[in-house]
């Protein structure tokens, strides 16, 4: 009666042993997984080649020291070359010497669910841009592709998907004819947002997807005035983290990497803890001469 009470005792203790570390290893995983659960997949990427005339592409303001091509057309191959090691299909499209800028593929369009839209350029000179890459996006698995209409124009630059919301920068790009736009072409599936941007480039100039809830945002005026919007639109949804530079808080998550800009070293180690507690792999690259056309690392592809 005692060996069978000792046995009960003793196996009831590897159940509730078996119970602890399992629940323990569900909550310290927890801790970086479930804020992932709804971060997208992404199984494409399109990119498009470095023009010949790169060194003509817009620019807000003329760099103190000009782009050096070669340099750049290195920069651009070893950016291809990490998306290709992170997603399974990558194309390529041939670049147009007509097009200096035509590399920012993102700008060209924007992807949600499998729904694709066609951007009407907000710079005259690089409208036309988007034409292959709807051609492309025509022999992919996406159900409808809408091409936004005059007078509306959008650069994909200015709008921020997280899987929860779709922020829309209005910007000197993106005006509030697009906006109605989308709203029209995702009503009843998702809340398309309109945010001033009254500084810089393009939204995600400022703001940029770490996960479905967690932002990365300049802590610049520029950047506060963003996160102050998002927060009263949203009810205080997402979680932000502020770097000081503005370059850096434009960063390109994959799957279970981090792609940030080497070069601002400050920001670099708020990323790096970021990445740590959330497990994830940080990756660097250098873009000093994209940057100079005011490119940014999401500005090179185009994920679905």
């Amino acid at each position: 009666m005692g060996e069978i009470l000792v046995r009960n005792i003793f196996k009831k203790l590897i159940v509730w042993v078996s119970f602890f570390f399992i629940s323990l290893s569900i909550t310290c995983h927890g801790l970086t997984d479930d804020s992932n659960l709804n971060d997208p997949v992404y199984r494409f990427a399109l990119v498009r080649d470095l023009s010949s005339s790169f060194e003509n592409s817009l620019k807000l303001n003329p760099p103190p020291i000009p782009i050096d091509f070669n340099l750049a057309k290195q920069q651009h191959e070893n950016y291809i070359h990490v998306l290709e090691k992170l997603i399974e299909t990558v194309i390529r499209i041939e670049a147009d010497p007509c097009h200096p800028d035509c590399n920012f593929i993102e700008d060209t369009a924007i992807i949600v669910g499998d729904t694709a839209v066609i951007s009407r350029m907000g710079a005259l000179e690089r409208q036309g841009e988007e034409i292959p890459v709807a051609l492309v996006l025509e022999n992919l698995p996406l159900k409808k592709i809408i091409h936004i209409k005059s007078p509306g124009t959008m650069d994909g630059g200015d709008v921020l998907y997280t899987g929860n919301h779709l922020f829309v920068g209005l910007s000197h790009r993106t005006n509030a004819f697009a906006l109605e736009q989308l709203k029209e072409i995702f009503k009843g599936q998702i809340d398309v947002i309109g945010v001033p941007v009254v500084d810089g480039l393009h939204l995600k100039s400022f703001i940029s997807l770490f996960d479905s809830k967690t932002l990365v945002i300049s802590s610049n005026d520029a950047g506060i005035e963003i996160r102050n919007i998002i927060e009263k639109v949203t009810n205080n949804f997402y979680n932000f983290v502020f770097v000081p530079d503005s370059t850096a808080s434009n960063v390109l998550r994959i799957h279970s990497s981090l792609i940030i800009q080497d070069g601002f070293p400050e920001s670099e180690k708020i990323l790096k803890c970021l990445c740590d507690q959330k497990q994830i792999h940080m990756i660097k690259i250098n873009m000093s001469e994209l940057i100079k056309a005011d490119g940014a690392l999401t500005c090179g592809s185009l994920l679905f």
